[in-house]
């Protein structure tokens, strides 16, 4: 069992002391293996009983059984890696987040994605700040394979879009968190129109999750790396890669694409 993986999909569920706990785990998983129950109790300022209790929460025996399994974890990272240099650290960062992505996907959940793209009169694919800028890759992507799709990621016009859609449109609501209001305001409108919707996050009981009728679970790459300058879209970017190119494979839509391409180079 993955311990860490334990944590990011149960993270939004944790109380504020539970938390604590994980983000410690997360930040400084090599040290955990060196260090009692009691001394970290005294570092994060909780109680044994709490440690004790956010273990079983993940699915670990004890403290003990945790431990175990993260120094398994991090014995496997650690083989994976090749060394510590600047370039290395990207090369690695970025396949583990491919790798952590893989693990996620349903394969079938993305088929079923892909028939409901092709089945919708119209796509819109929300998103603000950096999701916001995911959003727009992707819908100039599905636009020049002949879709009806437009992006938003201003919040008011986020609104107004999700007060007119009907359940013939297809909505995409991209929130790593989860929890970004503008999106998750503007899918609970959807959702009273009857909009086919699918949340992309990384927190599968996270408030954006209400209103979807698929979700799409992505890896947090924060939960990788957060020190470093880091592209955070990447795992959603991976994912949109997949669906252009099933989408792809089929003739006409490919057709598309290639006269969109013919149309630019000329």
């Amino acid at each position: 069992m993955d311990v860490l993986y334990e944590i990011k999909q149960k993270y939004s569920t944790f109380s504020i002391k539970e938390k604590i706990i994980a983000d410690y785990i997360l930040n400084f998983k090599n040290s955990i293996n060196n260090i009692s129950i009691t001394e970290l109790a005294k570092a994060i300022g909780t109680s044994s009983s709490t440690l004790t209790r956010f273990s079983k929460k993940i699915n670990c025996e004890s403290f003990v059984d945790m431990k175990m399994k993260l120094n398994s974890n991090n014995s496997n990272l650690a083989h994976k890696k090749a060394n510590d240099s600047l370039f290395s650290a990207v090369y690695n960062y970025y396949s583990e987040v491919i790798e952590k992505s893989n693990e996620l996907l349903d394969k079938k959940l993305i088929l079923k994605i892909v028939q409901k793209i092709l089945k919708a009169k119209k796509i819109y694919i929300y998103g603000v700040g950096s999701s916001g800028l995911t959003a727009q890759e992707f819908m100039q992507r599905l636009l020049r394979m002949g879709f009806n799709v437009s992006s938003i990621s201003d919040s008011h016009m986020m609104i107004i879009n999700s007060a007119i859609v009907s359940s013939e449109d297809l909505v995409i609501g991209i929130s790593i968190s989860g929890e970004t209001k503008e999106v998750v305001n503007a899918l609970r409108i959807c959702q009273k129109n009857k909009a086919k919707i699918i949340a992309v996050t990384s927190f599968s009981k996270s408030s954006i999750t209400k209103y979807a009728n698929d979700i799409i679970s992505i890896c947090n790459s924060d939960f990788i790396n957060k020190k470093n300058f880091i592209n955070t879209q990447f795992s959603t970017m991976y994912l949109f890669d997949l669906i252009s190119t099933i989408l792809l494979e089929d003739p006409e839509l490919n057709k598309k694409m290639q006269t969109t391409i013919d149309a630019i180079l000329k």
